[in-house]
């Protein structure tokens, strides 16, 4: 290998970079504002059940909006669409600050919606874009350690500026120091797109071909994208129930499952993504799959805190494998050109997940009880590695076409 082809072989390139510091602060907005949302409503005087509504309307017109994101997507400069998204997340967390009312919030929380339906499959397709082909595991599995270290800390500096607003100007001096700290995080996010570089768009003949309801999804990218559809209906039960279940079992500190997930998960993604580029996805994601199953079982049994630790251990560890190896074939499944739709694919089925995960986890909790339900989640996993076994040569033909016009 020549100096050339060494630098090429980097995953630390200037767009890489650019996407990580954008999609950090970008991310402590988000979570430092979803932590106090329902308890922000219960200030404004709203209703738990009204609150919970409220809160929903982010992810549902995100989901409503993906039908119009992708094809914008797929046609428009995804440099500037970056910028513009994140400023918009600059400008409703203003808007948040100054518009203490619950019509107007709702207003905004629409609207905030919208920028949602582009913000992560933008982000991932930029930074899909920035990597080389052979370090692609790898490299988005560095690149959603963005996302675990905004979800980590963003509450903890929600906690810090509502208790300095507190302090400063009472309850909703509280709640406006949140929205405002959201905003100037959201700013910062908006300053490193100005130095991605330009990514190439699909050239007029390709936009005369392909029609725009085709940008919406990318058929080749559907095995993958139900894999990890399926996967996110099981997950989303730990991070909606594992409280609860805490307190059900009369298991104190059960926080400690998402420290221990968070630690390793920081870990454990960087190696397996070298891993699955060094000996393939196929080779990676059944034991991967399978630690995460195990973790189901784990937790469902749990009689102490050690449970839970050594099943966060293993969840961890297993979706640190699986979610990197599944993700770069959505984005390996089609051409370069079309990774934006793929990636809107992917956060489609992504948000079909955390609806129906919460929503079947819920009535196998009303018919029976938590350790049903965290083995009930064995069912979508299993169905995730079927699919993943009969889908895995359609995949391969996928990417031998793709890297075919590559």
């Amino acid at each position: 290998m020549n100096e050339k082809t060494a630098k090429k072989a980097t995953i630390w390139t200037r767009g890489f970079v650019c996407i990580i510091i954008s999609n950090i602060c970008a991310n402590m907005a988000m979570f430092s504002v979803s932590t106090y949302l329902t308890t922000y409503m219960s200030y404004l005087g709203v209703g738990a059940g009204l609150a919970g509504l409220i809160a929903g309307l982010y992810y549902t017109t995100g989901l409503l909006m993906r039908p119009i994101s992708g094809p914008m997507q797929a046609t428009l400069n995804k440099k500037k669409l970056m910028t513009a998204t994140y400023a918009l997340s600059f400008v409703v967390n203003l808007c948040y600050a100054f518009c203490p009312s619950v019509g107007m919030f709702v207003v905004f929380r629409l609207i905030h919606g919208i920028q949602l339906a582009f913000f992560g499959s933008l982000a991932l397709t930029i930074a899909s874009s920035s990597l080389p082909e052979e370090k692609m595991s790898s490299g988005l599995g560095v690149y959603s350690l963005s996302g675990i270290v905004s979800q980590a800390l963003g509450p903890s500096v929600g906690v810090f500026v509502r208790g300095l607003g507190e302090s400063l100007g009472g309850p909703g001096g509280g709640f406006r120091a949140i929205f405002l700290s959201s905003a100037l995080f959201s700013l910062i996010s908006v300053i490193p797109c100005f130095f991605l570089p330009e990514t190439d768009s699909p050239d007029a003949k390709n936009q005369e071909k392909t029609v725009w309801y085709k940008n919406i999804i990318a058929k080749e990218s559907l095995m993958p994208s139900f894999v990890i559809g399926l996967f996110t209906i099981a997950g989303i039960l730990y991070s909606t129930y594992m409280i609860p279940y805490g307190a059900y079992r009369g298991i104190e500190n059960v926080g400690l499952y998402f420290t221990v997930n968070a630690v390793l998960m920081v870990v454990s993604r960087p190696i397996a993504g070298r891993l699955t580029d060094k000996y393939g996805q196929n080779v990676t994601f059944y034991p991967g799959m399978a630690l995460y199953m195990l973790s189901f079982v784990i937790i469902s049994f749990a009689t102490s805190i050690t449970y839970i630790v050594v099943g966060a251990a293993c969840a961890s560890i297993g979706a640190g494998i699986v979610h990197p190896a599944v993700q770069s074939m959505a984005l390996q499944s089609v051409k370069p050109r079309r990774r934006a739709v793929a990636s809107n694919t992917v956060f489609t089925v992504m948000d079909l997940g955390n609806f129906l995960g919460p929503t079947l986890g819920g009535a196998v909790l009303s018919m029976g009880n938590y350790e049903s339900m965290f083995r009930f989640a064995l069912i979508p996993l299993a169905l995730a590695v079927v699919l993943f076994a009969i889908g895995w040569k359609p995949y391969l033909r996928n990417r031998a076409a793709a890297q075919a016009e590559e």
